[in-house]
């Protein structure tokens, strides 16, 4: 198996994670009860209406969204990265062993 670069791991999965926000923020801008409705169904049925904000939507909080994510996907990548090298790793060496 090869060994994942934990850096280019976590940077995908930050900017996919940041992509992700933005186009959350987005399709919540332009329509808001379709969007927590399809929300809604991720979690068996369960009415989001009741916890929707009544705060206007701002750059600021989108922006700081967009970045909260993107950081938590890289520690995400990053944390992923480094268990999988340590199986993998450990899973050659056990197959090796076995061998002789």
């Amino acid at each position: 198996m090869n060994k994942l670069s934990t850096l280019s791991v976590g940077i995908a999965l930050g900017v996919t994670l940041a992509l992700l926000s933005i186009l959350c923020a987005l399709t919540f801008a332009l329509w808001p009860n379709a969007t927590l409705d399809f929300f809604g169904a991720f979690t068996h049925g369960l009415d989001l209406g009741a916890v929707k904000s009544t705060a206007p939507m701002s750059a600021g909080r989108v922006l700081y969204g967009v970045v909260g994510l993107g950081i938590v996907g890289f520690i995400a990548g990053v944390v992923y990265a480094s268990i999988y090298n340590a199986v993998a790793t450990g899973s050659r060496k056990a197959q090796a062993g076995a061998g002789k």
